[in-house]
């Protein structure tokens, strides 16, 4: 298996737990950032910016990523829960790999363990682009159960 490890992540939670699980595979990883920043105050961020975009569906523009996706049989997404769903960079990202024909695995990860924000993640995955080949995760676990899961896969 040739896997790509792409996320996102604002307060670096996500970016600590890729790190961590990745020193077990040494997979290729990405990062996805917003290409105007998203503010450093946690308030201004979270219920300006981003409540902003879930509501309004604003897919922001990403930082560009030299990498050919074609070239990975599947991409492990890391993500931060936001307002019930992924972060909107997450929508621009999933837009960018029209076209791809390998598997993309969904990791999320929340303050709270409603699994129903990996059901929303996943239904609004699917509706950016039905073409897509979108496989459930896991949702709010450590990272001996995310190297266990990818180690099975």
């Amino acid at each position: 298996m040739k896997a790509l490890i792409a996320y996102f992540s604002w307060s670096n939670n996500t970016k600590n737990l890729v790190e961590e699980l990745n020193t077990n595979f040494n997979f290729d990883v990405v990062r996805i950032d917003r290409k105007e920043p998203y503010s450093r105050d946690y308030d201004t961020c979270a219920y300006v910016e981003a409540k902003k975009e879930v509501e309004m569906r604003i897919h922001p523009e990403i930082k560009k990523l030299k990498v050919d996706f074609n070239s990975y049989d599947k991409i492990l997404l890391f993500f931060p829960i936001w307002w019930y769903t992924f972060p909107m960079p997450i929508a621009t990202f999933i837009k960018s790999l029209k076209g791809y024909k390998g598997e993309i695995i969904v990791f999320a990860n929340s303050y709270t363990n409603d699994p129903q924000y990996m059901e929303n993640s996943m239904k609004d995955l699917h509706a950016i682009d039905k073409n897509l080949k979108f496989r459930e995760g896991l949702f709010n676990q450590n990272v001996n159960k995310h190297i266990e899961f990818i180690k099975r896969i």
